[in-house]
């Protein structure tokens, strides 16, 4: 296995570092969540940061940016140490943090939205909208972004290209993407990517935070890992670097990727039959599940995957369509025509977005895990507080969360903890059909592999799971099948060992 350097920060000539930490440590109170983390980033590189949930990555970004200040050790930029920077200071000095949720105003142009901060101005502070277009038209100028277009109308690939723009025409010399591949597909990443290199070519220096090793692999120069707040370590060029050492850094041990052993149902009788189901922009004939399968649905944005999902789950309007469990295959019944219709007929859903679908984040652990089985915990029209307790408890063991404990309130966890309340959430309703639309999205490797385990076990009771994803990776280790969309249709199949990275690469850019 590959060695990483040890946490020390490595030596390069001066003109090469644009910016350089040394020993930061920030304490809140009696917590210690930065020590002594000592990294360099050199001027023209893409630099990835990685971490667990709580290792310390936004806390160190947030001193770079100037949104926190450190109880000690000092920041370089350009060699010239950084004293008591906020963020308006930081941003002057060069070094912008673009966030994970792109900063648009939706009824502005791309234009407009490029020059906020910097419109020109004639006399008497009228804003000289021919140069700001003309100024925005060459800034944007081979980015395929049209400078008259909505802002709002702009896909997810060019709001991140914008705000990337923006920080780089106000001065950007560090560039910080926080998860920009976040809620991207595989086609759209590719085209982020290229665009970074693009931009790294003309000598920008990117930071770049993921929870994929993939990633850092693919886009990074070099990269610094952390580790409960503490450099694990780093190296300036991850050519010599593999997936498995990455995951060892990031979590201090060996990590043994979870991979299901698929399983074949030739002459299985279908748990789930789907039926002529249509929708705007979704037309899908038939569709069987079979008891315990773990089906993948994925595509491009608006090809199907996510709408089909939504429509068995009664959040998308259909024109038509039935559905019929094992037992009552013979008498299908329309679709949920709404969440509590599917709850009541044994169909959970888990939506990608956590903090606004999947929990209430100022509620207890115990109040959310309840949330969606109100009637398990009610009796005459009265909760009982025991019955709640008793389900909270059993599901906070089951998920391995990790709290104080179940009175804990959810946005007090980490992304990984909060994700595993959101799925405990929906397990409570003990479904036949589980619906899981990215349920890895934004959580760090090890707990990935918790998750992965725990939809993996529940299928051993004959549990039905559709993981919808754009993660190829995951699809490869979870999945028995996966179902490709296009134009709101299920084109291909790929079934056992035809699932490969390659394959599903090949067939989404294709």
């Amino acid at each position: 296995m590959t060695t990483l350097l040890q946490p020390r920060p490595e030596t390069h000539a001066p003109a090469e570092v644009v910016l350089r930490t040394d020993r930061l440590e920030k304490r809140y109170g009696g917590v210690l969540a930065l020590d002594g983390v000592s990294i360099e980033i050199r001027r023209g590189t893409i630099h990835g940061l990685l971490g667990e949930n709580g290792a310390g990555k936004s806390t160190l970004v947030g001193l770079i940016s100037g949104q926190r200040q450190p109880t000690s050790g000092t920041i370089y930029l350009d060699g010239a140490p950084v004293d008591h920077a906020d963020v308006k200071a930081m941003e002057k000095a060069g070094v912008f943090l673009v966030t994970q949720e792109p900063m648009i105003v939706d009824h502005m142009s791309a234009a407009e939205n490029l020059m906020l901060g910097i419109w020109p101005s004639r006399h008497f502070g009228f804003v000289a909208w021919k140069r700001l277009r003309e100024d925005a038209a060459r800034m944007l100028d081979g980015s395929g972004i049209d400078p008259a277009a909505a802002a709002g109308k702009l896909d997810a690939v060019a709001r991140r290209k914008l705000n990337i723009l923006r920080a780089m025409f106000s001065g950007g010399k560090v560039i910080i993407l926080d998860e920009p591949t976040a809620a991207l597909n595989v086609d759209d990443r590719a085209q982020l990517f290229d665009f970074m290199r693009k931009l790294k070519s003309e000598g920008v220096t990117f930071v770049f935070i993921s929870h994929y090793n993939d990633e850092i692999l693919e886009i990074c120069d070099a990269c610094s890992v952390l580790r409960d707040g503490r450099l694990a370590g780093g190296t300036q060029d991850v050519r010599s670097l593999t997936s498995e050492a990455l995951s060892e850094l990031v979590l201090g041990r060996g990590l043994a990727l979870f991979q299901r052993q698929r399983r074949s149902f030739p002459e299985a009788s279908p748990a789930l039959r789907l039926r002529d189901i249509r929708a705007a922009a979704l037309d899908v004939p038939a569709l069987d599940i079979r008891p315990g399968e773990i089906l993948g649905f994925t595509g491009l944005p608006g090809a199907g995957a996510k709408e089909l999902a939504r429509a068995i789950f009664g959040l998308l309007p259909v024109r038509s369509g039935t559905i019929a469990f094992s037992g009552e295959i013979d008498a299908p019944q329309p679709l949920p025509r709404d969440p509590r219709d599917a709850f009541d007929r044994g169909i959970a859903f888990l939506s990608d977005d956590r903090r606004r679908d999947g929990s209430v984040g100022g509620m207890s652990i115990a109040a959310n895990l309840s949330l969606s089985s109100l009637q398990s915990v009610s009796s005459g029209g009265f909760f009982r507080r025991g019955a709640e307790g008793a389900l909270s408890d059993r599901y906070f063991a089951a998920m391995g969360i990790k709290a104080a404990g179940p009175h804990a309130a959810v946005d007090t966890l980490s992304g990984g903890n909060q994700q595993k309340v959101c799925l405990g959430r929906v397990l409570a309703t003990q479904p036949r059909l589980l619906i899981l639309d990215e349920p890895t999205r934004g959580i760090d490797v090890g707990v990935k592999q918790d998750v992965l385990r725990i939809i993996d076990a529940l299928t051993r009771d004959g549990v039905s799971v559709i993981v919808v994803s754009t993660d190829t990776d995951e699809m490869v280790r979870i999945a028995d099948r996966v179902c490709l969309f296009e134009k709101g249709r299920i084109t291909r199949e790929l079934v056992g060992s035809a699932i490969t990275t390659e394959r599903l690469r090949g067939l989404a850019e294709g």
